[in-house]
């Protein structure tokens, strides 16, 4: 079993279909870094299933797709197939060749499949489980895995040699079976704390239920009360709603009268009052015409009253202004000469600034040489004050010393006096705590040793149960067994006859209507002989033999009137032939075993037929005796005259023997089935007994520790009050000691601080003596710089005076020019707006004119419109009288018409009324429709008596209170449920029982097969770090971490010795030793349970010229049955293989391959190159 060829297409770099060919031995991969050759060791990872993209150096599954290049997009899919060799058959399935194929596209949709058909992960990893070839096993080695082996913690080596065990998938049952067991004990809790909120809801329920079966007894007796009470309102309602009704229909017949009267008075109340709009229009519309026109009339006389006063205005304005013009005029005149006299001030100013100037910088001189004498003075002055500081902060700090020093030698001493009195309190209670903590470890001793007892029981049948639990399922799994015996068997059976009736079509006796068998099902033949047996009677092994001719006449009848096959039919001649066989060879007819009755038959069919050893025998025999048939143990049948050979594709012998075999086995089966199953029932029983027995004791056993809990609580509260109490007086003993101590050093430090508060006084007084001395000095020096700061002072004035005059007759000067040029521009305006004004008289005079003669023309309109007729004020008033009566009219016919609608309203209001109580009634009898009959005769109900029995009935039921009406449903579910909770409840724990047996069984085949492993692995480690290393020992031991609890959690560490060294853990060794000692341990792995390829992605990086020797003659040895791929930069390593294949990185980042196949001579016959 080998990797037959690997196929990639878009992963990472392999952007097209790319096939690479593997054969046995070693495969080497070279090329340049980055060119792709990891990404093929990364390709078969992917394929076997590896889900961790970081782990094939992805950060997420679609970088695994090609993602193009410069003018090559990018792919939607990448997939890899790998095709393995099963022609020795060590995978369990009937295909001489797997492929292994994982498909991923760019929305994250992921498949395998297994020879063209999709899988499941599990699927693939449960084909490959006993091979290594899995994700995360040890038959690939990436660039980091060498270090992984280093690095890696004693449980992940351990983790290596259970793959190489084979017992991952048990492992795997393990933690499902301790999944499964921790969600029974969740159920479990969940149960019970479901039935402990239940089962008082249920009693709850029921005194709910019983209350309201009562409440609805007398809500009943209540409902028919006030049903009669309700028929008897709802039939009053009905007489006052037909009454109501009647009323309502007068109403609306009076409103219907007072509408039709208003209907026909309102044509001539609407004429009337339109013919007094029209003559109010009338009259209205010429007053407004008159007004208009006089208004209009006003307008003009006053248009040209203001033109004519416009007009002199305009004249008075031209005089004014040509006097303005000589005004404006003369100022510009002055303006110039004024700027010529400030031309000449500014020049004389500028002169005397600079000699301020000059005055300003000799005193400046001055003043700084005062002042840096003056600060000589300051700095001594500073100096001084800093010492006189000093000192006042020393005495400062030592009265603040002093002082603190004495609040705290008072604090100390009341606090002294304070534990002083708490030690003597606690003397007087530590007599009566330990009193108490020897009483309750008393009490606590005494239900302990109660409590071991009950636990030792609890233990006791936990082990019986566990045992029973242990034989049940011995029982179950022997039962299981020859129950997957049986089914294999009958399987087995099937096959072989389906295999051995698929050689013969099916005729017409196949249906067995004559009870006849085939030949080959009646005789036996030794193994070795079947071939030479089968090429003998090669057509008539599958024909029918009849005991008898009457017999054999029915079967030819029937094969003559059938069209459904031939059939060959054998009966037997009652004597069979004399043979004539030489005494030296073996009959063939010696080789069969058969009934008596068929010797005959068997006689003729072999007669004359001789067993031979082989053709050349056959030849030289034949050549001797021509007459007979010799058949060979190949099965070579050689006569005179003819020559038959081959090999028969059924053996239908070797199949008949196999089912006789197989129908023997499954009687056999059947039998110890039947036994299996008697002794699994009994084993029952005795686990269901013990079972129920262990519920009652963990029941006792659970109450024994709840009060022996408390009790040791109460017994530890005793006991560390005790210690407290004691820890207490030692704590007060040690205060009392501390604060003598701190008293003592508070008093040796108070003397201190007084000696340093004397020394820092002086200091200070000192200081107070040279400090007025030297103010006088300083006072001196002051008033001289002063005398030179008011002189250059006096200097700075002068320069700004100068300076300020200067600047002040600059801006008089540009004010000066800005004037002139403003009087220029406002003479030009001038004499523009004289040349205007002169024109303004003449327009304006023309527009007076204009005025006057429309004032004409509308008073002549105003004339004429006067004299027009209009409606006198009479006829107006007549028609206004009219239509005064007329709304006296129209009132009084609308008063009546809103009475009649207010009464027929009120009607209206009082049927809906009644109607309202018509329906509240029916409404309380809705149940009662029968009881709604007005034919039925009105009887008088006794309100009185009825209502007192309402009354009676409303006080019980208030008496009751509120009830749940939905008790007595809740109550059946609620116990119904309680009910199922308890049969899930203990369903459960008979499974947990079965779990934790299932893992116990498990843990125990796990560690038997990892304990055997472990052996085999550690002693081949051995050999090969010696021979990686020509010396040295190395072992691997099992090392169980500090919070491992189970045997199974022991991890492998690994110690080694090189030649010439101690024995030492990995991590000690140098870099070198350390990738040749973790390459021994992989190849001991692969030793115990080789994989059918192994894949080295360079793991010679670390190694020098002299190891990579060692390692390259351990690969050669091993690849002399186990197939290596290898990825390397070593020249030594690609000597090595018997195929390179090398890896470029071409155009758009895709790799392709060039192959060079190695012949014996080492010579390079020829390269092929593979794109991808």
């Amino acid at each position: 079993m080998y990797l037959k060829s690997l196929r990639i297409q878009g992963f990472k770099t392999f952007a097209k279909l790319t096939n690479l060919p593997f054969s046995h031995g070693i495969t080497g991969i070279v090329g340049p870094n980055g060119s792709g050759k990891s990404n093929l060791v990364d390709a078969v990872r992917w394929a076997l299933g590896e889900r961790n993209a970081r782990e094939i150096r992805g950060q997420r599954m679609e970088d695994l797709i090609y993602s193009g290049g410069p003018g090559k997009a990018q792919v939607g899919m990448a997939e890899v197939t790998l095709v393995i060799d099963n022609a020795e058959g060590r995978l369990p399935v009937e295909f001489g060749e797997i492929e292994v194929t994982r498909r991923l596209y760019r929305s994250g949709e992921s498949h395998y499949y297994i020879n063209g058909t999709a899988a499941r992960l599990k699927d693939i990893d449960a084909l490959l489980a006993s091979t290594g070839l899995r994700q995360d096993g040890y038959a690939v080695v990436a660039q980091n895995d060498i270090d992984f082996v280093i690095q890696a913690v004693p449980a992940t080596r351990r983790a290596l040699i259970e793959e190489a065990a084979g017992v991952r998938r048990l492992r795997d049952q393990r933690e499902e079976a301790s999944r499964r067991l921790e969600e029974a004990r969740r159920d479990m809790q969940r149960a019970r704390d479901l039935l402990a909120e239940l089962q008082p809801r249920v009693e709850e329920l029921r005194a709910q239920a019983q209350a309201a079966e009562e409440y609805r007894g007398l809500e009943s007796q209540l409902r028919t009360l006030q049903g009669s009470l309700a028929r008897d309102a709802w039939r009053k309602a009905k007489v006052q709603l037909r009454k109501a009704e009647a009323r309502l229909a007068g109403a609306r017949t009076k409103r219907e009268a007072a509408a039709a009267a208003l209907a026909d008075f309102e044509p001539v109340y609407a004429a009337d009052r339109a013919a007094v709009a029209a003559a109010r229009d009338a009259r209205f519309t010429h007053q407004q015409r008159v007004t208009e026109l006089k208004l209009s009339l006003a307008d003009s006389q006053h248009q040209e009253r203001i033109a004519v006063e416009r007009s002199e205005a305009a004249a008075r304005a031209l005089a004014g202004g040509r006097a303005e013009l000589q005004r404006l005029t003369a100022s510009t005149r002055a303006g110039t000469q004024v700027v010529e006299e400030l031309d000449r001030a500014i020049a004389m100013a500028a002169g005397d600034a600079a000699a301020a100037t000059a005055a300003m910088d000799a005193a400046l001189h001055r003043q700084e040489e005062a002042g840096r004498a003056r600060v000589g003075l300051d700095a001594e002055r500073v100096a001084l004050l800093q010492r006189r500081q000093e000192s006042q902060r020393d005495r400062l700090r030592a009265d603040f010393e002093l002082r603190q020093l004495d609040g705290r030698i008072q604090f100390l001493g009341e606090q002294r006096e304070q534990a002083v009195t708490e030690r003597g309190s606690w003397l007087a209670q530590q007599s009566m705590v330990t009193t108490l903590a020897e009483r309750e470890a008393a009490g606590l001793a005494a239900l302990t040793r109660d409590l071991d007892a009950r636990v030792a029981r609890v233990d006791e049948l936990d082990r019986l149960v566990s045992e029973a639990a242990a034989a049940v399922a011995v029982a179950e799994r022997s039962v299981s067994v020859v129950t997957r015996e049986i089914a294999g068997l009958e399987a087995e059976i099937t096959a072989l006859r389906l295999l051995r009736d698929r050689a013969q079509d099916a005729g017409p006796l196949s249906n067995g209507s004559l009870r006849l068998q085939r030949l080959l099902e009646v005789i036996e033949v030794d193994e070795p002989y079947r071939r030479a047996v089968e090429a003998v009677l090669e057509g008539c092994l599958y024909g029918w033999v009849a005991g008898t001719a009457d017999v054999a006449e029915r079967a030819i009848a029937l094969v003559t009137g059938s069209a459904s096959g031939r059939e060959t039919i054998l009966v037997s001649s009652g004597t069979a032939p004399v043979e004539t066989i030489p005494s030296d060879l073996t009959s063939a007819r010696s080789l069969i075993r058969g009934p008596a009755a068929l010797q005959p038959l068997l006689g003729s069919l072999l007669h004359n037929v001789a067993l031979v050893k082989d053709l050349q025998e056959a030849r030289r025999v034949q050549g001797r005796n021509p007459d007979l048939h010799l058949v060979t143990m190949t099965g070579e049948l050689l006569t005179s005259f003819s020559y038959r050979g081959g090999v028969e594709a059924h053996a239908p012998l070797d199949v008949q023997a196999r089912l006789a075999t197989a129908e023997r086995n499954l009687a056999s089966a059947t039998a110890r089935l039947a036994a299996a199953r008697l002794v699994l029932d009994g084993r029952r029983d005795t686990e269901s007994a013990l079972t129920t027995e262990q519920a009652a004791t963990t029941v006792d056993r659970d109450a024994a520790r709840a009060t022996h809990a408390q009790l040791k609580a109460t017994a530890s509260a005793a006991v560390a009050d005790a210690e407290r109490h004691a820890q207490r007086g030692v704590h007060l003993e040690q205060q009392v000691q501390r604060y003598d101590r701190l008293l003592a050093e508070a008093q040796a430090q108070q003397g201190a601080a007084r000696s340093a508060l004397t020394q820092a006084q002086h200091a200070e007084g000192q200081g107070d003596e040279a400090l007025p001395q030297f103010e006088a000095r300083l006072q001196s020096q002051a008033e001289a710089l002063s005398a030179v700061v008011r002189e250059r002072q006096e200097a700075e004035v002068r320069v700004a005076l100068a300076g300020q005059r200067h600047d002040d007759l600059q801006r008089q000067h540009a004010a000066a020019e800005a004037a002139r040029r403003a009087q220029g521009d406002e003479l030009a305006q001038r004499e523009a707006a004289i040349r205007e004004q002169e024109a303004q008289p003449v327009v304006l005079l023309e527009e007076a004119a204009r005025r006057r003669t429309a004032a004409t023309e509308i008073q002549a309109a105003l004339s004429a419109l006067e004299q027009e007729p209009v409606p006198d004020a009479a006829a107006l008033g007549a028609l206004e009288t009219q239509v005064r009566g007329d709304e006296q009219r129209n009132v009084a016919l609308q008063v009546e018409a809103a009475h009649a609608d207010d009464a027929e309203a009120a009607a209206r209001v009082e049927v809906e009324t009644s109607q309202a109580e018509v329906d509240r009634c029916a409404a309380a009898l809705r149940d009662e429709p029968d009881s709604l009959d007005e034919s039925e005769p009105l009887t008088e109900v006794d309100w009185q008596k009825t209502e007192r029995e309402v009354s009676r009935l409303q006080r019980r039921l208030d008496a009751i209170g509120a009830v749940n009406l939905l008790a007595p449903d809740e109550f059946t579910q609620s116990r119904g449920r309680c009910e199922s909770l308890t049969s899930q409840l203990q369903d459960l724990e008979a499974a947990a029982a079965q779990l934790v047996q299932l893992r116990q069984h498990l843990e125990k085949d796990i560690d038997s097969r990892f304990r055997t492993v472990f052996q085999a692995v550690a002693a081949n480690f051995q050999e090969f770090f010696q021979e990686l290393f020509e010396g040295g020992r190395a072992t691997l031991r099992l090392e169980m971490p500090e919070e491992a609890t189970s045997p199974l959690d022991e991890g492998v560490e690994i110690l080694a010795q090189t030649p010439g060294k101690r024995l030492q853990t990995l991590t000690l060794l140098s870099g070198g030793e350390r990738a040749l000692t973790a390459l021994a341990f992989l190849f001991a792995l692969q030793a115990v349970n080789p994989s059918p390829f192994h894949v080295l992605d360079e793991v010679d990086a670390a190694l020098d010229d002299a190891n990579v020797v060692r390692f390259n003659r351990v690969l050669t040895r091993l690849a002399r049955g186990q197939q290596f791929l290898i990825v390397t930069h070593n020249h030594s390593t690609m000597a090595k293989a018997e195929v390179l294949y090398g890896v470029t990185l071409g155009d758009h980042g895709i790799s392709r391959i060039v192959s060079v196949r190695l012949e014996s001579d080492r010579g390079v016959p020829a390269l092929r190159e593979r794109s991808a």
